[in-house]
């Protein structure tokens, strides 16, 4: 006997086989149990300070899921919740050179549904070396370039035809950001990855004139000086003002409601929370919590650079002071958190040092400040200190050169700095100094180096 097959009962069996399926998947599911993906690259090799994001495959209880994440060797870091199917591990310190971690999660309930981590997971991963950024200038060009530290050729990231003005570079690593005049007679913000790639404007700031991209140490925020145009081209540019773009929304507004703050050379804390920068009309360091919305300001005359400690609480600038001994260069370290100052260096110098470069190590009893060799020597040499017990040793101190911009790697441990014959043909140079060095290393001729993690 033959059945004949009717429209209806071809629905029906249909109906019947994906609800069977259905069932079967969802028993599968749960039997699976909840499933995770972490956002490595391909050689499990990361930056420094790169955040690692953890997907679930159905939201997850913040709580329930921060107890079974492991990181060994221990870091110091955070869970930060994204989404209900989103955590990610933020690294406060940086991941260390020649370690290999683990990321760990334990098998348990990980939402108040009951889905479960059936399995235990684990992840390896390395971090990458630094590289070196500098700019290469002459008459043909200015470009950004980079180098590592194992001999290998330099590369050009910025494209030759792009003269480049000055740059900053991401403490993540994966992007700089530079200036560039525009045909307007303005200068413009731009962007480019790590790798030289995506080579893009960033800010059209049209006629106006942005300068001086200081890049938030999270990479979400970049603070720059901009200098107003004129209503009409004889007319001068206004004074400064500090800005601060954000990456992701767009947002684009000074950092001051009151006009009459200026600020020049933006500098941000470790927290990415603080701003610095000086007022060259009134003579000051002007600091803002742009989190907590409070404002302070220091007297400072020299408009050299502001170094934040690691812990985003403390400030050191240069100023100069009349003392009984005459015009005296000093350190002065701010607490901000107290709202105190002191003068560190300089109360009772017999002679002028002429104070200038400062930078603060991840290292809190590291800094590096530069000063006048000689008092009729015009060289500035630099000296490694404890800011504690300001006890310390001279690092770059070669007979006929001079010294600034000195720059920490993530890690505390190196030192990249600007060096330059005061005799002879301008040839600028990047130096190198760590531990174990009885003079700085020469690594190329460039100016503004710059640590690319």
């Amino acid at each position: 006997m033959k059945t004949k097959l009717t429209l209806d009962t071809v629905a029906v069996s249909v109906l019947i086989f994906m609800t069977v399926l259905v069932g079967l998947v969802i028993l599968i599911g749960v039997q699976a149990g909840i499933r995770i993906t972490v956002d490595l690259p391909q050689n499990h090799v990361i930056a420094p300070f790169q955040p690692i994001k953890m997907t679930f495959s159905e939201p997850v209880n913040f709580e329930l899921a921060s107890s079974v994440i492991w990181m060994d060797p221990i870091l110091d870091g955070y869970l930060e919740f994204v989404d209900s199917r989103t955590i990610q591990y933020v690294p406060i310190s940086p991941f260390e050179l020649d370690t290999t971690y683990t990321l760990s999660l334990s098998p348990d309930v990980l939402n108040m549904d009951g889905g479960e981590l059936k399995k235990p997971r684990a992840w390896e991963f390395t971090v990458r070396e630094p590289l070196v950024a500098y700019l290469v200038t002459d008459a043909d060009q200015s470009s950004v370039w980079t180098m590592d530290l194992n001999g290998n050729p330099p590369q050009r990231l910025t494209d030759e035809s792009t003269k480049v003005i000055s740059f900053d570079a991401a403490r993540t690593g994966e992007f700089i950001i530079f200036t560039v005049a525009n045909a307007q007679g303005g200068i413009d913000l731009w962007r480019v990855t790590r790798t030289g790639s995506d080579e893009s404007i960033l800010l059209d700031c049209k006629f106006d004139r942005c300068t001086t991209p200081a890049i938030s140490p999270n990479g979400q925020r970049i603070a720059y000086s901009r200098e107003a145009a004129g209503p009409t081209p004889d007319i001068p540019f206004g004074s400064p003002r500090i800005w601060v773009l954000d990456i992701l929304s767009g947002q684009n507004s000074p950092v001051y409601a009151d006009q009459q703050i200026l600020g020049y050379n933006p500098t941000w804390a470790p927290d990415s929370n603080k701003l610095a920068s000086f007022d060259g009309l009134a003579d000051r360091i002007n600091v803002i919590d742009l989190l907590e919305n409070k404002q302070y300001a220091f007297s400072s005359n020299t408009g050299g650079p502001v170094t934040w400690s690691p812990d985003s609480n403390k400030i050191l600038f240069t100023n100069i002071d009349q003392t009984e001994s005459g015009l005296r260069t000093q350190v002065r370290l701010v607490d901000i958190s107290l709202n105190e100052s002191q003068t560190l260096i300089g109360v009772k110098d017999e002679r002028d040092y002429s104070y200038y470069s400062l930078t603060w190590s991840a290292d809190k009893e590291k800094a590096i400040l530069g000063f006048r060799a000689g008092e009729d020597k015009p060289s500035q040499i630099l000296w490694l200190f404890d800011p504690a017990m300001l006890e310390g040793v001279i690092i770059a101190d070669q007979p006929e050169y001079t010294y600034n911009s000195p720059q920490w790697d993530p890690w505390g441990n190196a030192v990249l700095f600007q060096q330059f014959k005061l005799k002879g043909a301008f040839n600028p140079e990047i130096g190198l100094w760590q531990p174990g060095f009885s003079e700085p290393l020469v690594l190329a001729q460039g100016i503004m180096p710059h640590w690319l993690p």
